[in-house]
């Protein structure tokens, strides 16, 4: 409820990236401890790969990590990706794993020994692209922690961020440390807009993803409305909740009719997008500003 709030779209060659804009989720979680490892601290512990994963885990920790993962997903050349292992079978001698490149979706697998110490060991350099390109593996573990206190000036500054597309974690533009051009909160909207524009120019790709993240966004929106008025964070009866409801179905749209256009290219459904999502960018605009108008800062 004290996160999630702010959206970050990333300019790649080809493509725009859309996720909630990654706060220092690991620090700011009373819950988890998170270790982060150089690829070069891991070999001096321990050169069998698999060894030091199976060690991890009896310690009771999850791995996260980029690996090449054509050596396990079939149709590939070359896959580096992040992947989750949260467990192992000494017997069949596969660990067990997680993430959306099995079946599109976010799912669980099994992959060998052999193929995860191949796909480890295949990445390389800037192929080692988590926490800004510095690389390296996580291990991330449950710790007890004496309660968590909700943060409601923080939910109003990153609110007020999503409407004039700045992130309030950055004190400035010049401390960014990002290599690709991003825009947030509702400046995320523009932007997907002159992408939609582009692939119905054929100029790139149509890719649904940014839409999948619309949805997610309005969905936790819906859920965190309630948790305010029962906090007496928000003045009950607003209305938020029923226009949110309203924008949840929009993107929601938005997403169906851009898979629609994925397997019938027909032109007109591309002006419905645009269409929606600019109805999207105005409602949610006049919402926040309403909820801004209504918080109770105490």
């Amino acid at each position: 409820m004290n996160h999630f709030i702010q959206l970050q779209l990333t300019s790649n060659p080809g493509s725009s990236y859309v996720d909630f804009y990654r706060t220092p989720t690991f620090e700011f979680c009373p819950w988890l401890f998170h270790q982060h490892l150089k690829r070069g601290t891991v070999r001096f512990f321990n050169k069998d790969i698999c060894s030091f994963f199976v060690d991890c885990i009896n310690l009771n920790n999850y791995i996260y990590g980029v690996f090449d993962q054509a050596y396990f997903v079939q149709g590939h050349d070359r896959l580096p990706h992040d992947l989750f292992i949260y467990g192992y079978d000494l017997e069949r001698r596969v660990f067990h794993v997680a993430d959306f490149t099995f079946n599109d979706k976010y799912s669980f697998a099994e992959v060998a020994f052999k193929q995860l110490e191949k796909a480890y060991h295949a990445i390389e350099g800037r192929d080692d692209w988590l926490y800004l390109g510095k690389g390296g593996l996580s291990l991330i573990s449950f710790t007890d922690s004496l309660g968590y206190e909700f943060n409601i000036a923080n939910v109003a500054a990153q609110l007020e961020g999503f409407l004039t597309g700045h992130n309030c974690f950055e004190k400035s533009r010049e401390m960014t440390y990002r290599t690709n051009p991003c825009v947030f909160g509702l400046e995320v909207y523009s932007k997907l807009i002159e992408d939609v524009i582009k692939i119905h120019d054929k100029q790139q790709e149509a890719d649904y993803r940014p839409f999948h993240v619309l949805c997610d966004h309005k969905t936790l929106m819906l859920r965190r409305i309630p948790f305010l008025e029962q906090h007496g964070y928000l003045k009950p009866d607003s209305g938020i909740l029923e226009g949110y409801r309203s924008i949840e179905n929009d993107a929601l749209l938005c997403r169906n009719l851009l898979i629609k256009y994925l397997m019938t290219n027909q032109s007109s459904i591309i002006e419905k997008i645009i269409s929606n999502i600019e109805k999207i960018r105005k409602e949610e605009e006049e919402q926040i500003e309403s909820m801004l108008s209504k918080l109770v800062i105490v």
